[in-house]
């Protein structure tokens, strides 16, 4: 199993693509944008992401869950050597993974080898939970369940130390204080790579979108 779990493709990309270059030679790669479907205004950052991976090298396939089933999902990953879920609402994107079943395809998947490139949202869908996310659970209130994938110990929180962000990290950090929750904060900058059963605190020192 190997996992990289990031804040920012843009930052980090280059240097995951080098670490994933070395164990798999199939380029393919399938970017899932679900989760920008839940979020309005300005979305150039998610094809900021999608670039970023194609400018090194990788030929991606822009891709959605919403609306797809577990037969349809897994025929587009038996394909591809990497799958990356990119950013956005994190609520929105954990109620189209359960409505998808992509949930129970990507599991198996990744225990069979997949490489899993998940930024943002992707990456607080990883951990145990997804209620570290700073974002409006509103935009699914049918969805009332909010444990993640379950495909590394600890919960995360991502984007720690973005100015843009610091208002609403200080009105949110007595709740993700209470949770008692065994979490890492990622900045824009680090990734964790996660292989097996151990995991490591990746920081890249440049930008390398």
């Amino acid at each position: 199993m190997n996992l990289f779990l990031a804040s920012s493709i843009r930052d980090t990309g280059k240097d995951i693509l080098k670490r994933v270059e070395t164990i798999t030679q199939n380029r393919r790669l399938l970017f899932i944008s679900t989760a920008s479907e839940g979020e309005k205004g300005d979305l150039t950052w998610i094809d900021d992401d999608r670039k970023s991976l194609e400018n090194h090298g990788f030929s991606v396939e822009k891709y959605t869950i919403t609306g797809k089933n577990q037969k349809e999902i897994a025929e587009k990953l038996k394909i591809v050597g990497s799958v990356c879920v990119g950013g956005g609402n994190t609520y929105y994107l954990l109620h189209q993974v359960r409505k998808s079943g992509f949930d129970q395809v990507i599991t198996e998947f990744v225990k069979n080898g997949l490489i899993y490139i998940v930024a943002s949202a992707g990456s607080l869908l990883a951990g145990t939970t997804v209620e570290t996310s700073l974002d409006n659970p509103e935009v699914v209130p049918e969805l009332t369940d909010y444990k993640g994938l379950n495909l590394i110990d600890v919960s995360i929180r991502t984007h720690w130390g973005n100015m843009e962000m610091q208002n609403r990290y200080r009105r949110e950090m007595d709740r993700l204080y209470d949770m008692k929750q065994k979490m890492i904060f990622l900045r824009d900058n680090q990734y964790l790579h996660v292989k097996d059963d151990w995991y490591k605190m990746v920081s890249v020192v440049e930008r390398t979108g």
